[in-house]
């Protein structure tokens, strides 16, 4: 059994389950957004941040408060992430039997992981961070039901690429008839001024809520805005239009580094979530 050990823990999120989880219970009691009233027939996924969860945790749990809502939960999560090392294959599934932390072990969905007919490359995730820290959230809000997931780590975030990923979840889908959800892992702008960090970011948001995939590749190039996980966003849009032309889109918390260390420059969170 090939077992991935975190790379985080202890930096990105405490280093015990204890103070994880009450590290989260804590954020959870200082939630700063009100739940959205949806009450969603199939959601097809969700944007959600990556960065330490006392930043982003506040942008994080309102998106588990919901899925806590849903009569039923997914087999597999699947983790699309961008690639912040630069290393490793364009594209890349984990070759991992388990992912460690320190609340447990999680396993990979190899079955869907082979239908997905993606190369798979270790390197790739092997310091990525992008991922591993939204696991212990599942962790945390999915205590009795058991799940496994499929990180897809994207060099490559490119339009053509982010389509590629969006196909092959779908076909896998078909072949292994899984409950699939996928989690577009992204943060949004960086070390800027919270208001011009805003304007470059709705950009963005507008293209997402337009349902225009190509358009979010088009906006960060020309207005260089340093949204870090647009290609895994783009994957789900793709995927979500796919079954279902007219999903719908709604942001669920939108904020940034600031409001929790005051900074002139800040990163921006933002999760959505994406449903018919």
């Amino acid at each position: 059994m090939r077992t991935r050990n975190p790379v985080v823990e202890g930096r990105f999120y405490p280093s015990s389950k204890d103070k994880i989880f009450e590290q989260l219970r804590d954020i959870e009691k200082r939630i700063r957004y009100p739940e959205i009233e949806i009450e969603p027939i199939r959601i097809f996924g969700t944007v959600l941040p990556h960065a330490g969860h006392l930043y982003s945790g506040y942008q994080t749990i309102p998106f588990f408060h919901l899925l806590k809502k849903m009569k039923d939960y997914p087999d597999t999560f699947v983790i699309v992430h961008p690639n912040h090392s630069g290393l490793g294959r364009e594209l890349a599934i984990d070759d991992s039997d388990l992912w460690s932390n320190a609340i447990g072990d999680v396993p990979l969905d190899r079955e869907f992981a082979e239908a997905l007919s993606l190369p798979y490359d270790r390197l790739a995730h092997a310091g990525e961070h992008s991922a591993e820290v939204i696991i212990p959230f599942l962790q945390y809000f999915l205590p009795s039901h058991p799940f496994s997931i499929v990180p897809i780590c994207m060099l490559d975030q490119s339009y053509k690429s982010a389509s590629r990923v969006a196909v092959q979840i779908g076909e896998a889908v078909e072949n292994t008839h899984r409950n699939v959800m996928v989690i577009a892992s992204c943060d949004f702008s960086h070390f800027l001024a919270p208001e011009e960090g805003e304007n470059r970011d709705q950009l963005v948001i507008n293209e997402i809520f337009d349902r225009n995939a190509s358009g979010i590749e088009e906006v960060v190039k020309q207005h260089q805005i340093s949204v870090c996980g647009y290609g895994p966003i783009m994957s789900l849009m793709e995927y979500a239009r796919a079954l279902h032309a007219d999903y719908k889109v709604d942001i669920l918390a939108r904020g940034h580094s600031g409001e929790v260390i005051p900074s002139m420059e800040v990163v921006n969170y933002i999760s959505l979530i994406m449903y018919q």
